[in-house]
């Protein structure tokens, strides 16, 4: 026969506050947790989003002033070594230092401008690395009429896409691919002309 245990006993339980407590961060715990590692990828994310911006505005930048040989073809224009333009694209991964650069791509473009109807055309376009993928030759790009207000017929246009894990799979988030693009004047010349091969 078990024993029977008296009722003010079971009372107390449930009515002992600490007992009451435990049930309610059992609840609460898991919840709270996930908020928490939710709230950390937010702001992990937004970080990452920062430097990605940065990093396409810095190497549009970087092509954009440079200067470079003058071009014999073309009158105020010249000439970028392709190396030259790789180098720049590649510093994308210092901008985004600590973060793995594996994920990264990057690309600029030059646009000819047309006025009349707000569109880019390519021009001319590097990726980075060489394996990824930029903009073909010869297609259009809207653009916003500020910039075809500035009188420039020339464009730079650079973008940089970066794909990340939020907290390195802790909680199985799936995949985060960032994209941002900046476009600018061309800085000591008309024109840019790539020399492929150099």
């Amino acid at each position: 026969m078990t024993p029977r245990v008296p009722i003010r006993r079971k009372v107390s339980f449930l009515t002992d506050e600490r007992a009451v407590a435990a049930v309610e961060m059992a609840l609460i715990a898991p919840v709270a947790l996930i908020m928490l590692f939710l709230i950390v990828a937010a702001g992990q994310t937004l970080m990452i989003y920062h430097k990605v911006v940065l990093a396409a505005h810095t190497v549009t930048d970087l092509v954009s002033r440079t200067p470079y040989v003058a071009d014999p073809n073309t009158q105020g224009g010249e000439l970028v070594p392709q190396s030259t333009v790789q180098n720049d694209l590649a510093l994308a991964q210092m901008v985004l230092y600590p973060w793995d650069p594996s994920n990264l791509t990057a690309s600029v473009s030059e646009l000819s401008v047309n006025s009349s109807n707000n569109v880019g055309t390519v021009v001319w376009s590097e990726p980075y690395p060489s394996t990824a993928s930029a903009p073909k030759t010869g297609s259009t790009v809207s653009l916003d009429p500020n910039y075809t207000a500035s009188g420039a017929p020339y464009l730079l246009s650079g973008q940089v896409t970066y794909t990340f894990q939020p907290l390195g799979g802790v909680l199985s988030l799936p995949p985060i691919t960032l994209t941002a693009s900046e476009i600018l004047i061309i800085r000591n010349a008309t024109q840019i002309t790539e020399e492929v091969g150099s």
